[in-house]
This record gives C-alpha cells, structure tokens and sequence, in this order.
C-alpha cells in the first residue's frame, strides 16, 4: 500500500513538473507578407508596406503601412517580400490608418 502511494504520487510529482516547464505561445492573429517600404511622397506614405491577402508586389492590392518599423529588428540582409506571422493592431495615433505590428515572427 505504501509502495503504490509512493509510485502514484512520484507520477503525480512528475506530470505537474512536466506540464508547468512547457511554455506554449498562443497563435499569431494573421499570415502576412512584407512586401517592401513605401518610397512614395505624402503626408500618409512612409514605412513598410505589408499584405495580409498573399499579394507579393509592392503598391497592389490591399497593403497597409507599418510605422513601428524600427521594432522589427530588419537587417540589410533581409530582401523583401518577407513572410512573417503577425499579431498587429490600428494605430489610433495616426489618421492615415497605419498598424503597429505587436509581434511579429518569419514564417
């Protein structure tokens, strides 16, 4: 009787270590695509362009403009387009309807 106790709160021990070490991250809210910055010259242009609906060139289809673009941690090596995974939501500062990307992984 001792030894089964025993045996059944080692295996109790064991699943809780097990279960509390493992860290899953939720899900990325959108698949998208970094297509390029926006060169052009406005009052709204400036920043990345970015796609959530597969569209791989630069000024089609529906874009958006990511402001935090420093947050990204983007390199000289990096070519566009990029296919990231992203979590991202409206920049209530800005009246041209530009996102911040929260977080942002390659896919």
């Amino acid at each position: 009787m001792k030894q089964t106790f025993l045996s059944t709160l080692i295996v109790f021990i064991f699943i809780i270590v097990f279960n509390s070490s493992c860290k899953k991250e939720p899900p990325y809210m959108s698949n998208a695509i970094i297509t390029g910055p926006d060169v052009r010259v406005c009052i709204c242009c400036g920043g990345l362009m970015i796609t959530f609906n597969g569209e791989t060139k630069p000024y089609s289809g529906d874009f958006k403009l990511v402001d935090n673009v420093s947050d990204l941690k983007l390199t000289d090596k990096d070519t566009f387009p990029l296919y990231v995974k992203v979590d991202w939501k409206a920049d209530a500062t800005n009246v041209c309807e530009h996102i911040i990307i929260t977080r942002m992984a390659r896919r």
